[in-house]
């Protein structure tokens, strides 16, 4: 059971927004592992390079007072997938009522399952949805950038969401990386890109869960922008970028999303 959850969207293997966080707050919060969790929203970078650069971001962020929650975003490597290919260097662990995977040399920092799942944070019943498409696929392959050809969730990894919020249709959170298409910034999207050509597979599924869910608070990130949506009822969605970084102790406090975000 952690005191304080937090919540940051994409940080791209940056430290930066960690640290900056903890030096503005650590003069009132005495942070600690053991009682404060940072829940990310994939594209955190940690999974990226698959080189010393990796290893630098995960040893930087390692040193700030705090355990990681990491969803998959579509910049990185499918942890399963780097657990499965250095076994030595990687285990499992029970946290929040379900696996995670965990680099031995960095134990702070837990990735969630790759495919839907549901997690119980601090009692409160959270629905983990990663993945999603890169929209930049042909200029990262024309560069020679990393590009991960299993960034969404696959038909089967869906249908098998879809059987979880059957029998789970009341949630409390539901984390992602993108969103539901009916929600999409459409004023964020990058002119150069041609939207015809965007798979919107899973922005169309997320639409799918949200319409047969009941939540509190959904929050993503993907889109590189701090945002907060009306309210519907007590459905409340929330985008986040690097350096916003959202209380979700606080939230549930007052469910007055307008208030006591930091």
């Amino acid at each position: 059971m952690f005191k304080r959850i937090w919540a940051m969207g994409d940080i791209h293997g940056s430290h930066l927004p960690i640290e900056n966080f903890w030096r503005r707050n650590k003069d009132d919060i005495k942070f600690s592992p053991n009682t404060d969790i940072i829940i990310l929203l994939g594209d955190v970078g940690a999974n990226y390079y698959f080189d010393y650069r990796d290893k630098n971001f995960k040893k930087k962020i390692s040193k700030y007072p705090f355990t990681y929650f990491c969803i998959r975003g579509n910049h990185e490597e499918r942890a399963s997938i780097c657990a499965n290919k250095n076994q030595n260097n990687w285990h499992k662990e029970n946290i929040f009522d379900n696996i995670v995977f965990v680099e031995n040399d960095y134990p702070n920092i837990k990735y969630a399952l790759d495919e839907v799942a549901l997690y119980n944070i601090n009692n409160f019943k959270t629905l983990i949805i990663p993945g999603a498409y890169s929209v930049d696929k042909k200029y990262r392959l024309i560069r020679g950038w990393s590009w991960f050809e299993n960034e969404q969730l696959t038909q089967e990894e869906m249908n098998l969401g879809k059987k979880i919020i059957e029998t789970n249709p009341i949630i409390d959170i539901v984390l992602s990386h993108t969103c539901p298409i009916s929600y999409e910034p459409i004023d964020l999207f990058l002119s150069q890109i041609d939207q015809s050509t965007v798979d919107k597979t899973m922005e169309h599924y997320l639409n799918e869960i949200e319409y047969q869910l009941d939540y509190k608070l959904w929050l993503w990130g993907h889109y590189h922008t701090f945002r907060i949506y009306p309210p519907n009822g007590n459905k409340q969605k929330i985008m986040l970028f690097n350096q916003e970084v959202f209380n979700i102790n606080e939230y549930f406090k007052t469910f007055n999303p307008y208030r006591n975000l930091y």
